[in-house]
């Protein structure tokens, strides 16, 4: 008698368990996905936004990151000549640096 009960208490969970999984499958394929956009150029628009902090004059530059450019340009060489800091494949020192700040 207790092997009987045994047996349906598993075949109750088992049950339980892939009418659970088919639940998250039919979840999952009935879901809307929002279609990413490509980021054809999103290097050169972050090159273009530090270009515009750092190009527009010493005023809006300290205005942005509170430095001139040419002082973050001498903080960039000091990072990377003591090994402080180096750019990636992705993300530049320069870069680095302007996020931080």
């Amino acid at each position: 008698m207790d092997s009987k009960i045994i047996h349906a208490a598993c075949m109750r969970v088992a049950i339980t368990v892939i009418a659970t999984e088919v639940a998250i499958i039919e979840q999952e394929r009935n879901r809307n996905y929002i279609p990413r956009e490509p980021r054809i150029n999103a290097i050169a628009q972050r090159e273009f936004s530090m270009d515009n902090i750092l190009n527009r004059g010493d005023r809006h530059c300290i205005e942005q990151i509170h430095l001139k450019p040419v002082v973050l340009y001498n903080l960039c060489d000091i990072l990377t000549s003591h090994d402080l800091l180096r750019s990636t494949q992705n993300v530049s020192i320069r870069e680095q640096v302007i996020v931080f700040l």
